[in-house]
């Protein structure tokens, strides 16, 4: 009888036992930050679809002249499409992974790829409506009433001398970046987390 064989046929059977609930484990692991991914957006949504409506209520609460308030509209229905193009894609991608309760290397995977694809949608629709946002701040601030009637029309028409033109000019780049910078973060803490742990239970599913 040849005893090495047997235990080298006993040695392989231990380690196969040892794999199998490792991979299950993964794939157990995996459910909670899928989970959160899906929470998170879901909370998302509802609290941007909350902001478009309160956007849209202030001129309502705050005295100002037509020209302001009709900038105020036009800026904040262009950012509020681009807004609900980004949701649409959120709404898509929650549908898409509605299934994924019985995971697999593969739905982890492509769960992955759809995360990362929402997210690049999300990060190109915030730096475009950064560009109007602040157009619609500031015709929010600079239209009221108290400012007088043509403080806003001077600065929307860019009727200033050269010097503050140049110091608009480069208030207005610096809050694009700023706020480009803070979303960018925002969204890396909310999704960013999560996704980088499914790619290491990926990586070790391996």
């Amino acid at each position: 009888m040849d005893f090495d064989k047997i235990k080298e046929l006993m040695d392989d059977e231990n380690q196969n036992d040892f794999q199998l609930p490792t991979s299950l484990e993964n794939l157990k692991g995996s459910q909670m930050p899928i989970a959160k991914i899906r929470k998170t957006m879901k909370g998302e949504i509802a609290i941007q679809l909350v902001g478009i409506v309160l956007f849209f209520a202030v001129p309502f609460f705050v005295n100002m002249y037509e020209l302001p308030r009709a900038v105020y509209f036009i800026f904040m229905f262009i950012t509020s499409l681009m807004t609900l193009g980004y949701l649409a894609k959120m709404g898509w991608f929650l549908r898409r992974t509605s299934n994924v309760g019985q995971q697999t290397k593969e739905t982890i995977l492509n769960f992955i790829h759809d995360i990362k694809l929402t997210m690049e949608v999300y990060k190109t629709g915030i730096i475009a409506g950064s560009l109007l946002l602040p157009v619609s701040v500031t015709a929010i601030f600079m239209g009221s009433e108290q400012y007088g009637k043509d403080r806003f029309s001077e600065w929307f028409l860019l009727q200033m001398p050269t010097t503050t033109l140049i110091l608009v000019i480069l208030g207005y780049l610096l809050s694009v970046v700023f706020i480009y910078y803070v979303t960018v973060k925002w969204a890396d803490k909310l999704y960013g987390v999560h996704v980088r742990k499914l790619e290491e239970i990926l990586t070790q599913m391996k």
